[in-house]
């Protein structure tokens, strides 16, 4: 049984059945016992840009392996698994990963699981042993807590190095992205201690920071292509972490990667908390909005008739937790061009629903996709007379606007949700 097809393991020592989870312990060769060099990232959530820059290095460096400390994915995805498995199969190096919270979205933890394997594992590589458990849910189940304590207790390297998803405290404190169950925190940390555990690495948290709590050295890397959650004196940068074991000493260094470009077939979704860059692929596995429109520009004059198809944006903001009534979102093109627009807007009442319709991110005009249509992705009000006017248009903004053709904005790159 192979962890990860990308690793050569010469010997598995044992495979321990907990409950229904399957925990594999490897042993991997390597040529220097002394030294150990590995990358570790997370949080690209569907943008394989800088996961593409990561396997670049490592091809070209060598490191003995690389490690995604998970969100993969933007929601758990087959065709996302898909197309993040095609970039780590262009590695030259061995790939390991553990799962993330938007990795079980949508089912994801099944997917996981085909692509990857399992979601908790060790093994020894050079001076150091390393242990992966899943903290996916926000929590941790007592079978994991039980075979976490019982592996580290019994390994005997000289480095022992734990890997998950979300850490156990928020660095930053105005954040709140750590564990949900602050008691299962509190006895990871303390596991942690016991058991004089060198360095736990985690992403969930879009930023680098390096934090020593008694004794522990804890690495956030959350910064391989979502959306940062800080400025860049708060650890806010794209980035990966370039890590070195030798016999008396660990170094570990960050590496700066190139801001993320956004294709013109894709979206980045921005919510309080959660974010999802999502391409066209992506949109198309989504259930479809489809309908007449047109609009009016400034000059009173009618544009765009045609059959425009797409996803609701009350679909895609759901996707990253949603929006409140005091919240707006902003909506800008790859240019700059924005327009804001009010909870009313993405979800309209009966009488709303009469003026606009619904609100969709169209990625189709009269059966031309993106990129063959120049002017998408595009926001689209479909309302039921297949007409959205100017009146139309001020009727339902909070705002002054220009046109209706104004609110239809073109070549939308993100989506924001902002806090009202």
């Amino acid at each position: 049984m192979e962890q990860r097809k990308s690793v050569l393991v010469l010997s598995i020592t044992a495979i321990l059945l907990v409950s229904t989870t399957v925990a594999v312990v490897l042993f991997l060769s390597s040529e220097d016992s002394t030294t150990l060099n590995f990358y570790v990232f997370g949080d690209s959530q569907g943008y394989q840009g800088g996961i593409e820059q990561i396997v670049a290095a490592a091809n070209q460096y060598r490191p003995q392996f690389i490690f995604h400390c998970g969100d993969l994915t933007s929601f758990g995805q087959e065709n996302q698994y898909q197309d993040i498995k095609a970039v780590f199969d262009l590695a030259q190096v061995p790939v390991y990963t553990t799962i993330g919270n938007h990795d079980i979205k949508e089912g994801g933890g099944v997917l996981y699981a085909e692509y990857f394997g399992s979601s908790m594992y060790s093994f020894d590589s050079g001076p150091a042993h390393i242990a992966v458990f899943n903290t996916s849910s926000g929590d941790v189940a007592e079978h994991e807590l039980a075979w976490l304590e019982q592996d580290l207790s019994q390994a005997d390297s000289e480095y022992k190095l734990v890997f998950t998803h979300i850490p156990p405290f928020n660095p930053l404190s105005e954040l709140d992205h750590s564990l949900i169950n602050t008691t299962t925190s509190a006895r990871l940390m303390t596991l942690f201690e016991e058991q004089n555990v060198d360095v736990v690495f985690t992403g969930h948290i879009h930023v680098f920071n390096d934090s020593v709590i008694n004794g522990v050295r804890y690495v956030v890397t959350g910064g391989a292509g979502a959306s940062l959650y800080a400025d860049e004196n708060d650890g806010g940068i794209y980035h990966f972490v370039n890590v070195t074991l030798t016999e008396s000493d660990l170094y570990i260094e960050t590496i700066l990667l190139g801001l993320p470009v956004i294709p013109r077939d894709s979206v980045v979704v921005r919510g309080v908390n959660e974010d999802a860059t999502l391409s066209l692929n992506d949109l198309l596995h989504m259930v479809p909005t489809e309908g007449f429109s047109s609009f009016q520009n400034q000059y009173n004059n009618w544009r765009g008739q045609g059959i425009y198809e797409g996803i609701a944006i009350s679909t895609l903001i759901e996707l990253v937790g949603g929006m409140t009534a005091n919240d707006t979102l902003l909506v800008m093109s790859f240019d700059g061009y924005f327009q804001e627009f009010s909870y009313s807007n993405i979800y309209p009442n009966a009488s709303w629903t009469e003026i606009q319709g619904p609100m969709i991110l169209a990625y189709e005009y009269n059966a031309t996709r993106v990129l063959e249509w120049t002017d998408g992705m595009r926001l689209v009000m479909i309302p039921p007379d297949g007409a959205y006017s100017n009146e139309d248009a001020t009727l339902t903004s909070s705002t002054s606007v220009i046109s209706a053709g104004s609110r239809w904005v073109r070549f939308v790159s993100f989506l924001e949700v902002v806090t009202g």
